[in-house]
């Protein structure tokens, strides 16, 4: 393994699990919502955790398969997922290998979460509308998923990722280190990696609601849904924010208290006036999970609309 793919290992592709300090919701924190949970091992030997999330009047007719963007899992989803199970839908997820609860020492790809879910669906006999959504690299596993999976004609992405190149660039700003990173990721799951989305996009029939912000600085405007407006596929709908950053589907306030949070998070870690576990816990000791994590009822109006058309 060269320098190049040690490093995006380390820094990137690595193990994540929840944030010291961090606030995270906790099924149980939402009254009469229930649980199901499971565990399989993926195609890779590796023990992958998975659940089913709803409330006692659930529709009975179909799933919503909600797939977790970069980091420690469905945990960081636990408002988005209650926000569809109230709404009456039954809702499965799961964490990708080296996630959350699953196990695996790394994610060790961004194509690992598309090989999961394919292993996740391939185990489950599901007789229901599977309604696909995601964020960011859970929406390039959505778009993937769908691309492969020919009973899957529904599909809701958020800020998704569309290719990885420019990602990359944006990240590293070295064509060098692009090149061997998208060598890499062709190399450990090459499989998935070869879907190319632009092009799927442009010639699906599969139903696709695409929603972003033109202000998201973690997968730009440009590479995103650009690229499915420049589809001119009249299978895919699309909602444009200006000003959600990367979660359109949050308020404008939850969004205005998120970077006051992290933005003072971040500068106090930068200037080391929080050091340890114990500083990081302090800071987030007194921090509103219910205002970081506001979801835009009327955004979800309109992916319950688009799920019901």
């Amino acid at each position: 393994m060269g320098i190049v793919s040690k490093v995006y290992i380390e820094k990137f592709v690595c193990r994540y699990d929840k944030e010291v300090g961090v606030p995270y919701y906790v099924y149980t924190d939402f009254k009469g919502l229930k649980q199901e949970a499971y565990t399989f091992t993926n195609s890779k030997g590796i023990e992958i955790h998975y659940f089913f999330y709803y409330y006692d009047d659930f529709k009975d007719d179909k799933i919503i398969l909600f797939l977790p963007g970069l980091g420690p899992g469905h945990a960081s989803y636990m408002a988005e997922i209650n926000t569809l199970a109230k709404r009456g839908y039954k809702v499965l997820t799961l964490d990708y290998t080296g996630c959350g609860e699953s196990k695996g020492p790394y994610l060790g790809s961004l194509n690992t979460p598309t090989r999961d879910t394919i292993d996740l669906l391939n185990l489950l006999s599901l007789d229901k509308q599977l309604i696909v959504m995601g964020h960011s690299l859970g929406g390039f596993t959505a778009l993937k998923v769908a691309a492969l999976k020919k009973e899957i004609t529904k599909v809701v992405v958020m800020s998704p990722i569309v290719t990885i190149r420019p990602m990359i660039y944006n990240a590293s700003k070295s064509k060098f280190i692009t090149h061997f990173v998208l060598k890499y990721e062709r190399k450990v799951e090459k499989e998935y990696d070869k879907i190319d989305l632009p092009k799927y996009l442009g010639t699906t029939e599969d139903n696709i609601l695409f929603i972003q912000s033109t202000d998201d600085p973690m997968v730009p405007y440009e590479t995103s849904l650009k690229v499915a407006e420049e589809a001119h596929n009249p299978h895919i709908q699309t909602v444009k924010f200006n000003d959600r950053k990367h979660n359109p589907n949050y308020t404008e306030s939850a969004i205005q208290y998120m970077n006051e949070i992290f933005g003072a998070f971040t500068r106090q870690l930068n200037d080391k006036k929080i050091i340890n576990d114990e500083e990081r816990i302090a800071y987030f000791k007194d921090v509103s999970i219910d205002r970081l994590t506001e979801q835009d009822e009327a955004l979800f109006n309109r992916i319950e609309e688009f799920i019901k058309q």
